[in-house]
């Protein structure tokens, strides 16, 4: 939980600075945005001892249905980033592969997506998308998503990195 202070207060995205966390990751503030700039410094520090794997930020989505990922795009390689959502997509009943969009916007650099992938060189980074209207296709369609639903979600994430 990187807004614990926006979060306690009804807040989803901003801060109680009114910090769009999520738009800080190309240069935090120590002080204004103090949870993403240690992550931020955490991951820079890991990536000097080990190699990123997979970078994965967990939204909510305010607007569009299902559960999906948005991914950056590796030009000479676009099957790198694809196929983990492509296995998570069958394993995860409420996760829609044909929802997932993969590039990389330069109005998206400041995104942490953006920000790992351009300084950290990892490839498979990600932010999962979870709508907060539920799913509209498949056997879910029409069903709003529960606290057991979200977790069972993190569950199956996790078991796609096991494959």
């Amino acid at each position: 939980m990187l807004n614990p202070d926006g979060v306690i207060n009804g807040n989803y995205r901003c801060s109680l600075a009114g910090c769009d966390l999520n738009r800080r990751w190309k240069r935090p503030s120590k002080v204004l945005h103090p949870t993403i700039f240690a992550c931020k410094n955490m991951c820079q520090q890991f990536a000097k001892e080990r190699e990123i794997q997979i970078f994965c930020d967990f939204h909510g989505h305010s607007r569009k249905k299902n559960i999906f990922m948005y991914g950056c795009n590796v030009p000479n390689a676009p099957e790198e980033t694809r196929l983990f959502p492509f296995l998570l997509s069958h394993i995860c009943p409420f996760f829609v592969y044909k929802d997932s969009r993969f590039g990389n916007q330069k109005s998206k650099e400041s995104t942490a997506r953006m920000a790992i992938f351009n300084e950290l060189k990892c490839n498979a980074v990600y932010t999962i998308e979870s709508s907060f209207c539920g799913n509209d296709t498949g056997p879910y369609k029409n069903y709003h998503f529960s606290t057991n639903n979200l977790m069972q979600t993190g569950r199956d994430f996790c078991r796609t990195l096991m494959l």
